[in-house]
């Protein structure tokens, strides 16, 4: 059996380029990027890449010569913030791209399409740890464009091809972009740090969130690539574990060894969710996959490659 080939759209982004590169090992990978917030340097040297959106036909024409097997779809605007600020982009960023990557799969009989979802189309759940069968309930244009994007990928595994969707949760780890200051709770605030600037926490320290590692978050993908009891299932991408902002920067400042940092609360930000932590009792019952990265551990991890 020969080397198959991985489309990973958002490649030279935070995860896509992590999936891009342990895609690699086995793979020949494709990636499709705008670069609108992706890193030329993200991207692994053995990829090929496509510069293009994917809600533009052009983009496609590009991506006519290639024989691809699967479809790691990571791209998109990633900021429930930032979605306040043009939702016009964010609507064209996820659901009319992520209709027309499907077509394009669909007429070119690529059958294996896994697409990135956000933990956000759940809005503030009532009952937690929220699972997938709680209804959505979306705050942002971000979080109801992926509920958008979500149902024609449902609609498209209806019309014959094999989609899984992961709800992912906050990731964060090595490679997440430091610049961006309205999206990944866990890089905006070392980013304040690592700048020597006061940590400014935008929102109540006690809100909470789920914090899962981005290698852990890889592993469920790479392992549900080939495998059948995935085909047309949705899946929360969490540990499990609810984590207040004060645990997160108490236990950061920590890892960091300044303990008595200067911290500045303020006001908080559009739509943003109060408290959320995921059940991801399907994944492990479907994969087999649990988290292996403690919260301190990944933390240890991030501040050591930003150093």
């Amino acid at each position: 059996m020969g080397t198959d080939t991985v489309l990973v759209t958002g490649g030279a982004g935070f995860i896509g380029s992590t999936m891009a590169t342990r895609l690699l090992a086995n793979s020949d990978v494709i990636i499709v990027d705008n670069m609108f917030s992706g890193r030329q340097d993200n991207v692994p040297d053995d990829a090929t890449v496509v510069e293009g959106d994917l809600s533009e036909d052009q983009t496609y024409e590009k991506l006519d010569g290639y024989d691809i097997d699967v479809v790691f779809h990571l791209a998109g605007q990633s900021s429930g913030e930032k979605s306040f600020d043009d939702p016009e982009y964010d609507f064209e960023s996820h659901v009319v791209s992520t209709f027309k990557l499907l077509r394009w799969c669909h007429a070119n009989d690529i059958e294996r399409f896994l697409y990135a979802s956000s933990m956000s189309v759940y809005g503030d759940p009532d009952d937690l740890p929220v699972d997938e069968d709680h209804p959505a309930d979306p705050k942002t244009y971000y979080a109801a464009g992926k509920l958008g994007a979500e149902a024609y990928v449902n609609l498209f595994d209806n019309l014959g091809m094999n989609t899984t969707i992961f709800r992912l949760f906050s990731v964060y780890g090595p490679g997440q972009n430091m610049r961006n200051m309205k999206q990944g709770m866990v890089s905006i605030y070392l980013s304040f740090v690592l700048n020597g600037e006061e940590l400014l926490i935008k929102g109540p320290m006690e809100r909470f969130r789920d914090f899962v590692y981005i290698d852990d978050v890889a592993d469920a993908w790479l392992s549900a690539r080939s495998e059948p009891a995935t085909y047309g299932e949705t899946y929360n991408l969490a540990r499990g574990v609810r984590v207040e902002v004060s645990e997160l920067v108490n236990t950061m400042l920590d890892c960091y060894g300044e303990p008595d940092y200067p911290v500045t609360v303020a006001d908080g930000t559009p739509g943003d969710q109060f408290g959320i932590y995921g059940d991801a009792t399907k994944l492990n019952r479907d994969l087999g996959w649990s988290p292996s990265v403690s919260l301190e551990e990944g933390l240890m991890r991030m501040i050591e490659s930003e150093s």
